[in-house]
């Protein structure tokens, strides 16, 4: 598995249109499992230009709703350029946030903007690229979108949003799954995923909306009773499951919206984890292996005895690597969250306890645990001399050198918040 970075930018910019009335808020001044860790030697500075002004506007273009779909596939113009003609042909398919203000007053943040589905067919040959875009009709996007008049009225609460022009207090609708963040191709099978639920099948051609795939659900009668020790957060977590489950609507098994593809294997790599770890000093994760017809070759389960949030991870022939971002309850935010004063999400908070950040080696595969069982123990992390934020992976490999010992090199984005 390997990811390179590209930025598209144009080269020519289309002429500045007319917007109606913003708020323009002020502007701003055998050896165990070893890892390689590479800190940057220097700081990287940056040219001292004022650009704040066009810094501005290209935030103000870049969170405008799209009122519209594209339902029939039409030609793009090449502005600038050309395709080459050994460009491979194929559909680039790419998911994001579409809207982000309704019609009665409520803005939501971003990451709870619907799920805009566009599709870019290149036919390298002919050097021509056809475009189509769909909103994808998951539940929530079908409760707050009018299809008869095309307006929108915000319902949710999302994890990240307050909403202004609706319910505040006692509004439960806080899972919002707007499959705005990942597409995966597998199986014959085209789906998007969201962060904390089931992704959403959708027609490849059509852009049609299939519905919501279940994915995990139907494993959770194997999978549901996790790995119990019978201790006090156990019993916090089996009186906060009705709440979380029954009140909020929460999946017990919280499907995490990047996934991995091991290409050697044929394997399709998913991970969840438990709703009620949010609010405990604990962290449970399943990782999952499907074959190309979805049906599940192993499942692991890992308890690891720390408040993590994950967001993404990475594998390795013989290892699942996690990086541990600390988190702990923030009980004021939890109270104003509760209250609909603030997001869902400002009931956590960064645990800055520790001056370092772990990274977990976990096996994959039983034999590989038991083959190092002298060894490293995987529930103690390597811990990275820095306090970092890790939001994406890139890679991850492993090697082997002569005596047998393991090296594993991870290609990661983070940023410090140590002050």
């Amino acid at each position: 598995m390997q990811a390179i970075s590209c930025h598209l930018i144009p080269s020519k910019f289309p002429a500045p249109v007319k917007l109606p009335p913003v708020h323009k808020p002020p502007l701003p001044g055998k050896v165990p499992h070893a890892i390689s860790i590479t800190v940057p030697s220097r700081q990287v500075s940056t040219p001292d230009v004022d650009d704040t002004i066009a810094a501005f506007w290209d935030y103000q273009f870049l969170f405008v709703s799209q009122r519209s779909e594209t339902a029939k596939p039409v030609s793009l113009r090449v502005v600038d350029g050309a395709i080459p003609p050994d460009f491979p042909s194929g559909t680039y398919f790419l998911t994001g946030p579409g809207v982000f203000t309704d019609d009665h007053g409520s803005t939501v943040h971003p990451l709870d903007g619907h799920g805009y589905l566009r599709a870019f067919t290149i036919d390298g040959k002919k050097g021509q690229v056809k475009f189509m875009a769909k909103y994808i009709k998951t539940e929530a996007q079908v409760e707050e979108r009018d299809p008869v008049t095309g307006t929108w009225r915000f319902t949710h609460r999302g994890p990240f949003s307050v909403l202004k022009g609706g319910k505040k207090v006692g509004n439960t609708k806080v899972m919002k799954n707007v499959a705005n963040t990942s597409v995966l191709r597998w199986g014959g099978r085209l789906f998007c995923l969201w962060e904390g639920g089931d992704p959403y099948e959708i027609e490849s051609t059509s852009l049609d909306t299939i519905g919501k795939f279940d994915v995990i659900d139907s494993l959770e009668s194997s999978t549901r009773r996790g790995l119990k020790s019978g201790d006090l957060w156990d019993i916090a977590a089996e009186m906060l499951k009705p709440i979380l489950y029954g009140v909020f609507k929460m999946s017990p098994k919280r499907l995490l919206s990047h996934y991995k593809i091991d290409a050697k294997r044929k394997r399709l790599l998913i991970m969840s984890c438990n709703a009620e770890d949010m609010l405990l000093p604990r962290s449970h994760f399943t990782f999952y292996e499907f074959d190309s017809d979805f049906k599940l070759v192993q499942s692991k389960e890992f308890n690891i005895p720390d408040h993590l949030m994950i967001h993404d991870w990475a594998f390795t022939e013989t290892h699942y690597i996690l990086f541990g971002n600390r988190i702990k309850l923030d009980v004021p935010g939890s109270m104003t969250a509760v209250c609909g004063l603030s997001p869902m999400i400002s009931a956590l908070s960064v645990n800055p306890s520790k001056p370092t950040s772990p990274i977990y080696l976990l096996p994959r595969f039983a034999n590989e645990a038991k083959s190092n069982a002298g060894e490293r123990d995987w529930r103690v992390p390597v811990e990275a001399p820095l306090q970092m934020w890790v939001l994406h992976v890139g890679n991850a490999f492993e090697r082997r050198d002569e005596n047998g010992n393991v090296e594993v090199q991870i290609q990661a984005s983070g940023c410090s918040y140590r002050i």
